[in-house]
């Protein structure tokens, strides 16, 4: 089962004062993690596009998705076809309301093997579990290049796209080492929003099925 949550930078590395150059990348980088620290709530509308290699397709999903560090998140798929993702510190849910079936797993399944989900649910730090490959600039963006630490996981690198004028990430990019890909795009973003507890909350509507799989984790 795949989980469509899922969700999260650029050094320039020339021949031209190499220090100052990596310098100013991890600064970067540090301002970028200093802005997401101080983002404890985030909400905003998501295209998701992902190419599946090998199906040779690509898919589109759109919807609107809101985070409330440490841990809770939830993910509203409106399109193509309906899906809700909640997690909190008890649990995650993935409700098909099509198919009228709801999956229930640890909260750790997610985070333990999904280095940019833990650093979405402010649970990661980008320089513990990245090195930097490199950042570049284009159409007012840092674009940023980070390669993970634990060669262990199915993710081969992560790209993060970030505002230059105030490090606020509006989007990713996500390689597995299969050679798919994920890319993420924010808009109409909401910073430290009002969110209520009940918003990362899950309750099986009447009828519906439940696969538990929370005791076989």
């Amino acid at each position: 089962m795949t989980l469509k949550a899922c969700n999260f930078l650029f050094i320039l590395l020339l021949a031209l004062p190499g220090a100052a150059f990596a310098l100013d990348s991890i600064a970067i980088v540090d301002a970028i993690q200093k802005q997401y620290d101080a983002t404890k709530t985030f909400k905003a509308q998501f295209i998701q596009k992902s190419y599946l290699r090998i199906l040779g397709q690509s898919q589109r999903a759109e919807g609107i998705v809101s985070i409330k560090k440490p841990g809770k998140m939830k993910w509203e798929y409106n399109a193509p076809d309906r899906q809700i993702l909640v997690s909190n510190d008890q649990a995650l849910w993935l409700y098909l309301p099509d198919e009228q079936q709801v999956t229930k797993m640890k909260a750790q399944s997610i985070y333990s093997s999904n280095t940019p989900a833990l650093f979405l649910a402010g649970r990661g730090q980008l320089t513990q579990s990245f090195s930097i490959k490199k950042v570049t600039e284009k159409d007012g963006l840092y674009i940023a290049d980070l390669i993970p630490l634990n060669k262990v996981q199915n993710l081969a690198k992560m790209v993060l796209l970030v505002d230059k004028n105030n490090f606020q990430i509006v989007g990713s990019r996500v390689y597995d080492n299969l050679g798919n890909k994920t890319e993420m795009i924010f808009s109409d973003i909401q910073i430290n929003p009002n969110l209520e507890e009940e918003t990362f909350q899950f309750e099986v509507p009447k009828g519906v099925e439940l696969i538990d799989l929370t005791s076989m984790e």
